[in-house]
Parts: structure tokens; C-alpha cells; sequence
């Protein structure tokens, strides 16, 4: 599940009777929900205080047929057509005219960068079966590809230039980026709800408010109005109002950032959520997400540990092994912002299941602080394990030693804290770590 002010995380179906299961949660405007049922991937979107059904017939084991009752039943039942355009997305290669010389400014890449996503969407969501599909996979695709041409300006430059022949190594006399960049990044479209139904949304305000460019102050210390003038100077081409959806999503997200990275809320900052925002929804969430922290921070699964060891400590594995000594110990190196993390865990969910009458293994899992703080307490409510979170030197310490550049990557120890396997995304997961268990316990 994710919304406008929530990156996705997860929720729990829970049993009303033998035949009925309740999904219900505290939310924000259009939330979209995603799931597998036996390999079958189904979306939708789900509105505040609305009750949406969804009739499954089951024939057997393998076959049933899906009933859905909702306002986004066209989501729903094109949920087939979303995932591959999602694939697609992933995998699209745009069109390019190789050239021997660079762009001469931010505004030159944009432009170039703007006309491949509209060539994008228009190759991808030709095929629609609705208007309104063609404009809600628009936003989908152009709010992903937005995010990542903010995320790294470089990275994404010297993609460019490798894509058009031009292999610049040596990354000198690239153009100068300025707060012009988001002239044509973040438009008008985006003073309109519309903006507010992909489930990528969240991850782009989180990426402006990171953005150091736009040296935006603490919105705890100088409070929403401030914050709010100060936004405007980068984004004054969207409105002269004093307020406007995407200044009031912008504001509320770093009240949302703050809480996930564990600041706590003064009087005066709770006094200020209630009084600045007209859309009270925007309040109740951000109180209501305050609420949830406090008591993850008092109430701790005892198998949860949150930065645990002193910052200068980086041989911290090896003190976790030795808490572990004469059990097989299986870690998961992983971050709540990696898919691919998140896709293994059901897999890995079986594999503990068939060790669950063992008591002398151990899965264990590493992330950093480039996990958001709140997405790991909800996670490992739901992945059974000893999780550590660490700070990212002692993680990129860990990753060195094993020498892994990419996540998810796992490490398997026999009983005497001998490395039994290492490996990064392997192939038939399930079948590989059983198979590694079952030798690191023979050893």
C-alpha cells in the first residue's frame, strides 16, 4: 500500500471468517494497493472512507475468477496491463540521434529528456483500453521518470551521453545545474489532484525535499510558513497564492520526513500542523503518523534493533555472529527502497517455513539509514528475523569485506561463523538458500 504522503509498505488481510478477509487502514487521499494472488499480480486504488469488495470463485486450486466492486474498477481489472507496462517502463530504450557534442545546458537536457518521456508514454499507453487509463498510466510513467532525473542529475547526464556515443569518463564540463532544472520537471499539472494517484508520488517529494540545491530550511525549526516562502522561490512559476496542493503536499511531506527519520514533535510543531493546513486530512495524517512512531519507539519487537552500535564500530557483524555461535546464521543484506529486496521476501518466507521446528538457525537481516525509518519497523513486523539497522558506514564496511556492490545480496555461515555461501539476486531463491542451509548444517 502507498499514498500521497506514505511510500509503499505492508498491510495485513486480516480473517473475518472462513470466507471473508478485511483489509483496513488509517490513510491519505488516493491510496494504491498492489498484491499477488497465486502469481497474479491485481492493483487498485482505494479512496478514504469508502468500502470496496472484491468477490473471488474459486474452482480449484489453481483456477477462480475475480468480481470487483469499487470506484477504481478499471484499475482493477486491467491490473494485467499495468504490470507490464511497469516492466516495460523499466526496460524501454528511447529512440536517440547520436551526436559528437554535448548539451550546452540543464535546459537543452530537459528538453531532450521531456520529449523521450512523452515519446515514452505515448508508446506504452497507446494501448489503453480507457482515456482515463491513458491518463493515469501518464502520471504513473512521468512521476517515475521525474523522480529519477532528480534523484541524480549526473548519473542521469552521463547516461544520456553514453545513450547518444559520447563516453565521458573524465565527468568535466558537464552543465551546471540550477534551480531552472525543475522549470519543466514540475509544471501546473501538479496543482491538480490527478498528480496524487501514482504510487510513486511520495517518493518525488521526498526527492525535492533531499534536493540540497534547493537549500530548504528544517521546517521543526523555522515552522510551515517559512518553509512555504522558501519553497516558493524555486517554485513561484506554479501559483502567486499562498498556498496551492503541491505547496501544501511539499509541506506536509517534510513533517513526514522529519518523523522518518525520527525527530520528535515539539508543542509548538503540533500547534503548527493543526493551525497551517485548510485540507484538515493533511493534519489528522501527519498527527496520525506521528502517533504510530511513538509507539514503534517504545514498543520494539525484541528481535528489532535500531542502530545499536557506536557509530566508530565497524566490525559490527562479527559481534552479531558471535551472539549466534554454534547455529547456521543466514543474512539478508536488503533496504526498504530496493524491489528486488522486497519481491525475495515471500520466497524467503518459505524457506523459513520449512526450518521453523530448527532452533539453530538464524536469518538475519542487515539495511542502513538509507532505509526509511518508519517502512522498517512496519517490515519487520512482517519478515520473522533478527533485524539490525545500521548506519552506513558499518553497512558499506560489511558489503566491502564480502565484496558486494548490489542488494539484495546474502551470506550464509556454518556453525563455527565460517562463510558457508555468498551471493547477490541468485537464480530459484527458495530452492538455493535451502540448499545452502541444509550443507551449512552438514559441515
Amino acid at each position: 500500500m502507498s499514498n500521497a504522503l506514505q511510500g509503499d509498505r505492508p498491510v495485513t488481510f486480516k480473517s473475518v471468517n472462513d470466507s471473508t478477509l478485511l483489509l483496513s487502514e488509517f490513510t491519505f487521499g488516493p491510496t494504491s494497493v498492489f498484491f499477488r494472488l497465486n502469481g497474479r499480480y491485481l492493483s487498485t486504488i482505494l479512496i478514504p472512507n469508502e468500502t470496496n469488495f472484491i468477490n473471488l470463485h474459486v474452482t480449484d486450486s489453481a483456477n477462480f475468477d475475480l468480481e470487483y466492486h469499487g470506484s477504481y474498477k478499471e484499475v482493477f481489472d486491467n491490473s494485467g496491463f499495468q504490470e507490464k507496462l511497469i516492466m516495460k517502463m523499466l526496460s524501454y530504450r528511447p529512440t536517440v540521434e547520436k551526436r559528437g557534442s554535448k548539451v550546452a545546458s540543464e535546459k537543452e537536457f530537459i528538453e531532450v529528456k521531456m520529449l523521450q518521456l512523452n515519446q515514452m508514454k505515448d508508446s506504452l499507453v497507446k494501448n489503453a483500453p480507457s482515456q482515463f487509463l491513458k491518463n493515469y498510466y501518464s502520471e504513473l510513467i512521468k512521476t517515475f521518470q521525474i523522480t529519477q532525473l532528480l534523484k541524480d542529475y549526473k548519473k542521469s547526464l552521463l547516461a544520456y551521453y553514453r545513450m547518444i556515443g559520447i563516453d565521458d569518463k573524465k565527468e568535466v564540463n558537464l552543465a551546471v545545474r540550477t534551480r531552472s532544472y525543475y522549470d519543466r520537471l514540475i509544471t501546473t499539472e501538479y496543482l491538480d489532484t490527478v498528480s496524487l494517484l501514482p504510487s510513486g508520488y511520495f517518493d518525488l517529494l521526498l526527492t525535492i525535499q533531499k534536493d540540497t540545491l534547493l537549500e530548504l530550511p528544517d521546517i521543526l525549526k523555522v515552522g510551515p510558513i517559512v518553509f512555504t516562502e522558501s519553497l516558493k522561490n524555486t517554485f513561484k512559476y506554479l501559483s502567486h497564492d499562498n498556498s496551492n496542493l503541491f505547496l501544501d503536499m511539499m509541506t506536509a511531506s517534510a513533517y513526514i520526513k522529519a518523523l522518518n527519520e525520527g525527530k520528535q514533535l515539539s508543542n509548538k510543531n503540533l500547534y503548527d500542523i493543526i493551525a497551517h493546513f485548510k485540507n484538515n486530512r493533511l493534519s489528522s495524517y501527519i498527527l496520525h503518523q506521528y502517533e504510530i512512531n511513538t509507539r514503534n519507539q517504545t514498543k520494539n519487537n525484541e528481535e528489532t534493533f535500531f542502530l545499536p552500535f557506536d557509530k566508530k564500530n565497524e566490525d559490527v557483524l562479527s559481534t552479531i555472529l558471535e551472539k549466534h555461535k554454534g547455529k547456521v546464521v543466514f543474512v539478508d543484506f536488503w533496504a526498504t527502497w530496493c524491489g528486488p529486496c522486497l519481491a525475495a521476501s515471500p520466497a524467503m518466507e518459505k524457506v523459513k517455513k520449512s526450518f521453523e521446528n530448527r532452533d539453530d538457525i538464524t536469518f538475519l537481516y542487515l539495511t542502513d539509514e538509507s532505509s526509511d525509518r518508519n517502512r522498517f519497523y512496519e517490515l519487520t513486523k512482517v519478515l520473522m528475523g533478527e533485524h539490525y539497522y545500521l548506519y552506513k558506514n558499518q553497512f558499506a564496511t560489511i558489503m566491502k569485506k564480502y565484496n558486494f556492490d548490489y542488494i539484495p545480496s546474502y551470506i550464509v555461515f556454518d556453525k563455527n561463523g565460517n562463510m558457508s555461501q555468498r551471493s547477490t539476486s541468485p537464480d530459484n531463491l527458495e530452492e538455493t538458500a535451502k540448499t545452502w542451509i541444509q550443507k551449512a548444517l552438514n559441515d
